[in-house]
């Protein structure tokens, strides 16, 4: 406000070129963001706020009876510009914060659920695993378990995207392990969750390298399961695995409704709803996060997800990952 703006320095402001020109601005709009969060003022608040400062400053400058005109619109637009800029520095840093309490309450809470659904599944299954228990019963204990493995998938899956949302990386330990058996192994515990479907697995080679076990069961059982939701129940979900230059490459195929066209990138964004296509589409029942897990296990491992979709042909999710080195 105390020196005059050249025009270079003004087009470099309105194309957002720079942002740091005003560092005791900035500092201050993100202590007055700092201390309303912790007022738990809500962001209308702090809006409203900066509305009213900008109301009571150009009424007491109008009133100063500013005699050139070309000074006094000139003080006005540096006035308007300097409030805008920190009007938008605090609403910045108060998002920021905000989301990020929320991830780490969501984090906390979904680590805590870990012990009580142990409790669940564990006592289910010593249910299912009695002889006391009758038909039904052995049914119901049955479901009981099927229902808490999901949600002990679905903890698991909020608690790496809550992580990365964080700013940190998934966590991968690589071990000599073979894909081939991984892949016989998930999809037969797959097949015991979901008897009515049809599930068929095409394995070419041993497969063998360094990768974490765990980690790779879960882009299976994600994409796999994703196929299950998403594909048509009168049709076999296909799981190809074979050798590649450099790797291997992981394929699961179902057919039924496509991705709507240009929205195949969408679709490993858990906070993005992809449009309706056609009479069915692809309409997610609350929020994904199987494919988002799924991109980043596979990007930790130096590798890269891709998908293909059409009504003919189906949708197919590939994966492809390096042979990592043994650790050392």
């Amino acid at each position: 406000m105390d020196c005059a703006q050249s025009e270079p320095g003004r087009s470099d402001k309105s194309r957002g070129d720079a942002p740091e020109n005003s560092p005791a601005l900035i500092e201050d709009a993100k202590s007055h963001a700092q201390d309303r969060l912790a007022a738990s003022f809500s962001l209308n608040e702090i809006v409203s706020e900066y509305r009213a400062l900008r109301a009571s400053v150009l009424r007491r400058w109008r009133e100063a009876d500013v005699g050139d005109p070309g000074t006094a619109v000139e003080e006005v637009v540096r006035f308007n510009e300097a409030i805008d800029q920190a009007l938008s520095e605090s609403i910045a840093w108060y998002a920021r914060q905000r989301d990020r309490s929320r991830e780490v309450l969501t984090g906390v809470i979904a680590h805590d659920l870990r012990t009580p659904l142990g409790a669940i599944m564990m006592s289910a299954q010593f249910l299912v695993r009695s002889e006391a228990l009758g038909g039904p019963q052995a049914k119901a204990a049955g479901r009981i378990v099927n229902s808490a493995s999901t949600m002990a998938r679905m903890v698991s899956d909020l608690l790496d995207f809550t992580q990365v949302r964080m700013g940190g990386d998934l966590s991968i330990s690589q071990a000599a392990m073979s894909l081939s058996e991984l892949c016989t192994d998930a999809l037969s515990e797959l097949k015991a969750f979901h008897p009515e479907r049809a599930i068929e697995l095409d394995v070419h080679g041993s497969l063998d390298g360094y990768w974490d076990r765990d980690r790779l069961r879960q882009v299976i059982s994600n994409l796999v399961g994703n196929a299950l939701v998403h594909g048509a129940a009168d049709t076999p979900v296909t799981v190809r695995a074979g050798k590649t230059a450099d790797g291997v490459q992981l394929a699961v195929h179902n057919f039924g409704e496509p991705i709507p066209p240009g929205h195949e990138s969408d679709i490993f964004d858990p906070l993005m709803r992809l449009p309706k296509n056609g009479s069915g589409g692809r309409q997610p029942n609350g929020i994904g996060l199987g494919l988002f897990i799924v991109k980043g296990i596979v990007e930790a491992h130096g590798g890269s997800v891709s998908v293909a979709s059409d009504r003919d042909a189906g949708t197919t999710f590939t994966v492809t990952i390096p042979v990592a080195c043994p650790p050392q």
